[in-house]
């Protein structure tokens, strides 16, 4: 099964907020402690206390998801101080933020103008370059900050995401524990090693470096659901859980949290549950595929192959490369006995993966039930030659028997005999049925039915349109 598709929160957008944090409070402080001991703070200047005010200003309208606002306003603000390049930068993640990527690119490019090797604008620059998929960019600018900056731990943590994301998991490792040697208090490097460890199963570790950032950054939903991936390996299911409802309490219009979040009740058995975070992440994320995966398998369990298929067709729409789709969708499709759709998506899902020869097989009765024997005929003659007899024979003599149509079933029924892999066996005895359903021989294809059923392979696909066929034929010979 393909993982859920992670969120891109990035150490340039969490960063604006202290920025603005430490903009707003700076103005008109004592240089020392001992300063402040001994005197009270400076008098603040009048456009001192404006240009604090706007940042604060600016700070509540990112608190209130206003981005687009704030960049406004402190676009203003730089452009009233243009050599203050921390509030250039800010405006810049506010502008990515608000989804405004191409005027953040220019913010930077306009920064790294006056100042090259300014080490927070490059690594601005590689997320923004990590956005576009730009590898070789994001790569340029990391180079660019590390020569600049060796020992920052912004620059290190921004080389441990690129690390991260090319699957260079010890690397990426590496990376954060250097810029957690500089800094120990870094979130984004304890949150980038959490991640780290746990792609090389290092689950224990991983929960306690996401545990001290959660401590550092307690309002981060990312910390959470990342923790909560650390603890569920680790059988942990109840505290994984409580994490995601954290996280969804904090960031509740975020679908990739309940995605996660449904696929653990999923595991947990609680069906209702698991559904209802599927139908909230596809409400918020129409356009994510796994969501759709996921509330088709409970829909399909639940008997409900009609919406099953819809969201299938939308898995198919959405992402046409994924074979397991195309299963599914067959599947459903020969349950309701809408015999042309099932043999479209079955033979697709043979064309995706070639070495599982029963979508053949499926392909091939479906065309035949459709009332096109030829065409049948065809379709598995002109794949019985390709398959090695000697490994595979079962599904040869299957597609020799289609192509032929004819009442000559003992060789096959002897292989099926002979077969000791029980899912398989199984499988064999409902082509077999289907065979002679498509054959007219109604009492021959029941019993065979009865036989694949008192197998019980529960799991295996052909057990579930076993029993869809079952319930169109009604009882068999032995009731």
């Amino acid at each position: 099964m393909i993982a859920p598709r992670a969120p891109r929160i990035s150490t340039a957008i969490v960063a604006v907020v202290v920025v603005l944090s430490f903009l707003a409070g700076c103005a008109g402080a004592p240089k020392t402690a001992a300063a402040s001991a001994k005197q009270p703070p400076a008098k603040e200047s009048r456009p001192e206390r404006k240009r604090v005010q706007e940042v604060e200003a600016a700070e509540k309208l990112l608190d209130k998801g206003e981005a687009a606002a704030a960049a406004d306003k402190l676009g203003d603000l730089a452009a009233a101080a243009p050599a203050d390049s921390e509030l250039k930068l800010a405006q810049v993640a506010a502008l990515v933020s608000a989804g405004k990527l191409d005027k953040a690119r220019a913010g930077v490019d306009e920064i790294l103008a006056v100042d090259p090797a300014n080490p927070r604008a490059l690594t601005m620059g590689a997320e923004l370059a990590r956005f576009g998929d730009d590898d070789k960019s994001r790569r340029s600018y990391l180079d660019r900050a590390l020569a600049a900056a060796p020992d920052d731990p912004a620059v290190l943590s921004a080389w441990g995401d690129y690390l991260l994301d090319a699957k260079s998991w010890p690397k990426a490792e590496e990376f954060f524990r250097r810029a957690l040697t500089t800094d120990p208090k870094s979130v984004d490097a304890l949150l980038g090693l959490g991640r780290a460890l746990y792609r090389e199963a290092k689950y224990p570790e991983s929960e306690a470096r996401l545990s001290a950032a959660i401590a550092l950054e307690p309002a981060s939903p990312l910390a959470y659901s990342d923790r909560s991936r650390a603890r569920y390996q680790q059988g942990k299911y109840k505290e994984a859980e409580e994490d995601l409802d954290t996280a969804i309490s904090k960031a509740p219009d975020e679908s990739w949290l309940y995605l996660d979040r449904g696929r653990y009740r999923l595991d947990e058995g609680e069906i209702a549950g698991a559904q209802a975070d599927f139908d909230r992440a596809i409400a918020l994320d129409p356009g994510y595929f796994l969501s759709y995966v996921y509330r088709g398998g409970i829909l399909e369990q639940a008997g409900k192959d009609d919406a099953a298929l819809d969201d299938y067709r939308k898995v198919i729409e959405l992402y046409p490369d994924y074979w397991y789709a195309f299963e599914s969708a067959g599947a459903a499709a020969f349950r309701l006995g809408l015999w042309a759709e099932s043999a479209a998506d079955f033979k697709r899902a043979y064309a995706s993966s070639p070495s599982r020869y029963e979508y053949a097989i499926a392909s091939s009765l479906a065309l035949w039930r459709l009332g096109r024997p030829k065409d049948a005929a065809v379709y598995a003659g002109s794949l019985a030659p390709g398959i090695d007899r000697g490994k595979n024979g079962i599904y040869w003599a299957m597609l020799r028997l289609i192509q032929d149509q004819n009442d000559a079933t003992s060789e096959i029924e002897l292989d099926i005999q002979a077969e000791k892999r029980l899912d398989l066996k199984s499988a064999m005895l409902f082509y077999l049925s289907e065979y002679w359903i498509c054959r007219g021989k109604i009492e021959l294809a029941s019993k065979y039915l009865a036989l694949g059923e008192d197998m019980k392979r529960e799991g295996t696909l052909e057990y579930h349109l076993l029993l869809a066929e079952r319930k169109r034929l009604g009882p068999g010979p032995n009731g």
